[in-house]
């Protein structure tokens, strides 16, 4: 991961919000979601414009738990058919 570690960024994403730019693109990792009526966990990617507008949801998981949810993210397709670990290392995870 250019400009971070993906260990931290991994850490981060799963309680909190961070961005990366990919291929010229702004992504923005939403943490873990906690829905207490389903009593699931959901985690969403979503694709930004540069002029910081939101433009679609690229990536979406739901799980039962938070290891489960975070292991979708981590190995399911999430950005160009590639899993997180396919693409990490052309991330650049910036300031929001």
């Amino acid at each position: 991961m250019i400009d971070g570690n993906a260990s931290d960024f991994i850490d981060k994403i799963t309680f909190q919000e961070e961005a990366v730019i990919y291929k010229g693109k702004k992504y923005f990792f939403h943490g873990l979601i906690y829905d207490p009526i389903s009593k699931n966990y959901s985690f969403e990617i979503h694709l930004w414009d540069s002029s910081d507008n939101y433009v679609e949801t690229v990536y979406e998981c739901i799980a039962e738990t938070q290891n489960e949810c975070m292991e979708k993210v981590l190995t399911e397709p999430i950005i160009d058919g590639k899993c997180f670990w396919d693409i990490e290392q052309e991330m650049t995870w910036i300031e929001w």
